[in-house]
Order: structure tokens, then sequence, then C-alpha cells
């Protein structure tokens, strides 16, 4: 009973790391093609790094480049929201060290 057949083991252990890799590479590749979806979306072109002399959105005919400051209520209100927490933190650290 203590008879194992090692070559049937090996064989499900390189299948299960197989369907792992796959897995994983299937996760990448529908990451990636998210990304260009919400980019394409949002109306920027999405950089293609295979085609050669393109610099990005500046070269792309029809695409408007977004301006540095051009920023949504929603984005802002993420960014408060954030900037708000670090003080909160940080005054926190502070009061802290003032204990001690």
């Amino acid at each position: 009973m203590t008879d194992f057949d090692y070559l049937r083991i090996a064989k499900w252990v390189l299948i299960v790391l197989l369907a792992g890799f796959i897995g994983q590479f299937g996760k990448t590749l529908a990451k990636h093609l998210m990304e260009k979806a919400r980019l394409k979306e949002k109306g920027f072109a999405p950089e293609t790094p295979f085609i050669t002399g393109r610099a990005g959105i500046e070269d792309t005919p029809g695409v408007q480049k977004p301006s540095p400051t051009a920023i949504s209520q929603g984005e802002q209100a993420k960014r408060d929201k954030k900037l708000a927490k670090t003080l909160a933190k940080q005054k926190k650290k502070e009061a802290k060290a003032f204990k001690q």
C-alpha cells in the first residue's frame, strides 16, 4: 500500500503549474485590455510601443491632449480626502511624539 506512482504525481504537479501559468497570463492580458479600453473610453490614445516613430498623444491626429490642470470634481474630492487623511495621521503622530 505504500507504493506511489511518482510519474503520475509529477504529471499532475506539472498540469497544475501549467494551469497556474496560463491563468496568470490570462489575468495580465485581461488587465492590459481593460486598461486599454478605459483609456480609449476617456479619449486618450493608447501608447503603442510596437510602432516606432510615434511619441504618443501629441502625434495622434484627432486626439486632444488633456490639460494638466483639468481635474474633474470627483478626482478633486479624492485628492482632498487623501490630503485630509494624511494631515490627520501627521497630527496623530505629532501628538504621540509629544506624549513621550
